[in-house]
């Protein structure tokens, strides 16, 4: 379910045990019907995706790859991107979570 922060329009969610190509394969299913900020996870034994889109008119108030560069620490990786879209990754699944709880606090300024 997609929640407004800031007015800004946010949709995230843990899609559980998928790989970083069924979480693309999602995000990019979702990026021609939903405007506004999608950010997905999925995890494996050890290992975290992210990935995260920014429809056109919300790129100049919040940027995908910044977006990705600021939680994907959280999970124990790394990852970037462009305005629109991003990817990420890391290693410790637990904190999913925490991860995409912290989109809130990023985009609400």
């Amino acid at each position: 379910l997609a929640e407004n922060v800031a007015g800004i329009p946010l949709l995230t969610a843990d899609l559980g045990a998928v790989d970083g190509a069924h979480v693309q394969e999602v995000s990019d299913a979702l990026k021609g019907t939903f405007d506004g900020v999608c950010v997905l996870a999925g995890s494996g034994p050890g290992s975290v995706s992210l990935v995260a889109t920014v429809s056109e008119q919300f790129r100049s108030q919040v940027q995908a790859g910044m977006l990705i560069q600021a939680i994907a620490p959280v999970v124990g990786g790394k990852g970037g991107g462009k305005p629109d879209a991003a990817r990420g990754g890391g290693k410790d699944p637990s904190k999913i979570g925490e991860a995409l709880a912290k989109l809130r606090e990023l985009i609400a300024g």
